[in-house]
């Protein structure tokens, strides 16, 4: 009788933790959706020609066209000092990130201005603002 009871908690903790794990493992996979507003650098691209975007963002990491759609996409990575904590004893790593920042213009203009942050848990807006600085000019 013993047995059975240790057996059947055994098979529900492992249960338990299984439905953990995948719940955790299915939450990881997930990103979070583009940031498309809110930022000056990425609200001073709309309406701007793709050769004003050339001009002061740089040649794009990507650039894809269809007919009336252009698309530019930009990745910036955290400086390797913004990924040091300073502490008591010297410094400690912190997560590596960075940002794309996908341009899409409709007829040669800027429409929207996408970032994605990597990783997705992290706010590195900072890093696709600095893509955009001097395009405020």
């Amino acid at each position: 009788m013993l047995s059975l009871i240790m057996h059947t908690t055994a098979i529900r903790l492992y249960t338990g933790l299984l439905s953990l794990l995948m719940t955790g493992f299915v939450l990881g996979c997930q990103s979070s959706p583009p940031v498309t507003e809110g930022y000056p650098h990425q609200q001073a691209l709309q309406g701007k020609t793709l050769q004003q975007v050339l001009a002061c963002a740089g040649p794009p990491l990507q650039k894809r066209e269809n007919d009336t759609v252009t698309m530019l996409r930009y990745y910036r990575e955290a400086p390797i000092l913004e990924e040091s904590m300073v502490s008591s004893k010297g410094s400690r790593p912190t997560v590596h990130h960075g940002c794309w920042a996908t341009v899409i213009l409709h007829d040669q203009r800027v429409d929207h201005v996408r970032y994605h942050f990597v990783p997705s848990s992290m706010d590195a807006s900072n890093d696709c603002e600095e893509i955009f600085a001097n395009c405020r000019k």
